[in-house]
């Protein structure tokens, strides 16, 4: 890490900045990141006659990426479920993933669907120290598929075209959103990777301007156009609506594609015969236009014009001859325009920006999941197929329905796709587990019935953002991997082992804010059990450093574990040590109180496409749920969550509830596999409509804030 020189001045300055909740000038802020500080500005643009969009709240490039690496914007991975050939793989540990002991379990990759804001999830991509994706995801993503909000309730069968739930946000704040997770993307793309963003016609033209300042507007490929369905006859007083836009830009010039094909049309259709065994064939011309002295022989009686000649030579005319492939005139004579082109021999028809080829998923369709906002298996077959390789990464970030998941998967792409809402995780949870049963990619015939046929390989469900207290501590029985885990929930991205050393103090092993940072050695069974932090722990410490130790110093332990708050003592030269515990689980760290924000889970199907910007963590709380099967379904009889409301009060009934997910034929080795999601607001007095209950169907609830109930079965 660069040294940083401040005076006297920039340290006001800073202060001031820091007291009024603003950004240092420019001037400062080169001072303080001279690493990551971009190295243009607005003007610079202007001058240079880039276009821009400018806005209220627009941060430079440098400020983004500088949350992350400075303030600790990301989260660390909190394994939940791993699943090998489609069912739970009760080996597989966050212990096992991280250590990777050949003897214990098997080190490969492992596909990826983690449950969070994709943000955090991407500063935590970025910053590269969960040990989880280290080294495996920064700079080797070679493809990005994204499909953020944009969809409005009349998508979802509401009145009056009103604005879905993430549509609400101020448009400049939206756009400041997606910007911040395209310049994350942009740095854990490989080199020769290409990002296709999907947006409709209200944000598509300031989208593109952001990816012009982003990936280069030199780069801009194409902006493709989905017909996604034909036009109907609408009640509006404009044309209808009936296509997507995908803005389609690479990282750098040297980007992979493959050019794509289609089928004919129906003019070129016309131009192809069947042959007596009922093929199809176009005949194509057996010359050039091009008067080669060498081609203008004679043979079997045919001869090119003067200013042509044969576009074979002698030697492969008789080989296509002998193939059947030329046909003749009625004297037996090869036909110069007669070469015979079979239909299955050609590619077909270049594919153009105008995708009218595929249309939205129907209602009976073999690959629907009943999820609002899903996607074609088609559309993304194309995409994946036209920019990546067998065995590259794909990356989607608002996965939805995970579609990109399983179409990557069917290609034999490696795969991390990410959502925040719960009834997104277990649809893809359940479509990957089932994918052998799904219908196989690029079949001409859609009334054919064939299947994929292979299990998926595996693949884990991770959280980000959201921890299970009891998780982490089992991650003690590995103390590199805790110290990884713990420096992660409290922003601390700077690991230095050679810090124990320095200050003559055990466990010392980062710094926040220029401060040490003690990990309390839970690992060590004397300490979790009998050591505590209390007033002698604490004398200890600034004994241990030769009663040096001056300022600030943090230890990071379980609330459990800990008998004081923050303290000043004094060393041996009377000068003042202040110790500041960080403790957890707490809702709302002290430290993080002021800027933690949480998102709620959607609770009916019209947000279910909401943008998400959580900061901070939080843990897990016990959700409870009973209920009783009724002729209709059932009626839920208990249910609690102790999550707070925003005046941090209980929530009173079904309030704090955001949805059931329903699995019919529950079997605890495929896991969960939700068939129907019920939403709060479609619940009356505790009754649930439900069809198809059998006596292996179970529920899981979810509250607001994302907390699962235990698998209740009904």
């Amino acid at each position: 890490m660069s040294k940083i020189n401040l005076n006297n001045e920039d340290l006001l300055t800073l202060q001031k900045c820091l007291n009024d909740g603003l950004e240092p000038p420019r001037d400062l802020a080169k001072k303080l990141f001279p690493t990551l500080h971009a190295s243009w500005d607005f003007k610079t643009l202007k001058d240079s006659r880039i276009p821009t969009i400018e806005y209220q709240g627009k941060r430079t490039e440098a400020a983004i990426l500088n949350e992350a690496t400075t303030f600790g914007g990301g989260s660390p991975l909190q394994l939940e479920r791993c699943f090998d050939g489609g069912k739970i793989d009760k080996r597989a540990t966050q212990l096992l993933l991280i250590k990777e002991s050949g003897a214990d379990y098997p080190a490969s990759w492992r596909n990826l669907i983690v449950q969070g804001d994709n943000l955090q999830f991407l500063k935590t991509c970025y910053i590269n120290q969960d040990p989880i994706i280290k080294d495996k995801v920064k700079g080797q993503v070679k493809l990005v598929y994204i499909d953020p909000p944009f969809a409005t309730k009349s998508d979802f069968s509401a009145a009056d075209g009103e604005d879905s739930y993430a549509d609400q946000l101020d448009r400049a704040e939206f756009v400041e959103q997606i910007r911040e997770r395209l310049v994350f993307l942009r740095e854990i793309m490989a080199d020769d990777a290409s990002i296709y963003m999907h947006l409709d016609e209200r944000m598509a033209h300031y989208i593109r301007v952001v990816m012009d300042e982003i990936f280069g507007r030199e780069n801009f490929q194409n902006g493709i156009v989905w017909q996604r369905t034909h036009a109907h006859n609408m009640p509006t007083k404009t044309f209808t609506r009936c296509t997507d836009t995908i803005l389609f830009y690479p990282k750098n010039p040297g980007f992979v594609f493959h050019k794509q094909y289609g089928d004919y049309g129906p003019a070129q259709m016309k131009r192809y015969k069947h042959d007596k065994n009922g093929r199809l064939y176009k005949a194509e011309n057996l010359t050039f236009s091009t008067a080669n002295a060498s081609r203008q022989f004679e043979w079997r009686g045919s001869k090119p014009p003067a200013n042509r000649s044969w576009g074979y030579s002698r030697e492969n005319l008789e080989r296509l001859w002998s193939e059947g492939r030329i046909l003749t005139k009625k004297d037996g004579s090869p036909r110069l325009d007669g070469l015979k082109i079979y239909l299955e021999e050609t590619k077909g028809k270049p594919v153009s920006v105008i995708w009218d080829d595929i249309p939205r998923i129907g209602n009976t369709s073999q690959e629907r999941t009943d999820y609002p906002t899903q996607k074609p298996e088609a559309l993304l077959d194309r995409i994946i197929h036209a920019s990546s390789d067998p065995g590259d990464l794909v990356m989607d970030v608002f996965a939805g329905s995970g579609t990109t998941a399983a179409v990557a998967e069917k290609l034999g792409r490696r795969w991390i796709v990410c959502d925040f809402g719960k009834h997104a995780i277990y649809t893809m949870q359940k479509r990957m587990c089932l994918i052998i049963e799904s219908q196989k990619l690029g079949l001409k015939d859609k009334k054919k019935k064939l299947k994929y046929s292979e299990p998926a390989k595996p693949f884990c469900i991770a959280s980000v953002g959201a921890f299970d207290f009891c998780k982490i501590m089992n991650l003690r029985k590995n103390r590199d991997a805790y110290i990884s885990f713990v420096m992660g929930i409290f922003g601390l991205t700077e690991r230095d082992d050679r810090l124990t050393k320095k200050y003559k103090i055990s466990n010392v092993c980062a710094l926040k804010d220029g401060n040490p940072v003690e990990i309390y050695p839970i690992w060590d069974d004397e300490f979790l059990k009998n050591v505590r932090v209390d007033m002698d722990y604490l004398q200890g410490i600034i004994e241990q450093s030769g009663g040096k130790l001056k300022g600030d110093y943090y230890i990071i332990a379980p609330e459990t574990c800990v008998r004081v708050r923050e303290t000043e003592l004094k060393n041996a030269n009377g000068d003042k040590v202040i110790f500041k515990i960080l403790t957890f689980p707490y809702k709302v760290l002290e430290d993080v109180a002021r800027n933690f924000s949480i998102e709620e889970q959607p609770n009916s199907v019209a947000n279910i496409n909401k943008l998400i910007s959580s900061v901070g963590f939080y843990f897990n709380e016990e959700v409870e749920i009973s209920v009783k099967k009724t002729s209709n379904g059932f009626k839920i009889t208990k249910f609690s969550t102790s999550i707070l409301d925003k005046e941090k009060k209980r929530y009173i009934g079904l309030d704090g509830l955001a949805m059931i997910l329903i699995d019919s034929d529950y079997c605890e080795e495929k896991g969960f596999t939700v068939d129907t999601v019920i939403y709060q607001k479609d619940i009356k007095d505790g009754e649930v409509e439900a069809s198809d209950l059998g006596p292996k169907s179970a529920i899981i609830a979810i509250d607001r804030y994302g907390n699962e109930s235990e698998i209740t079965k009904i």
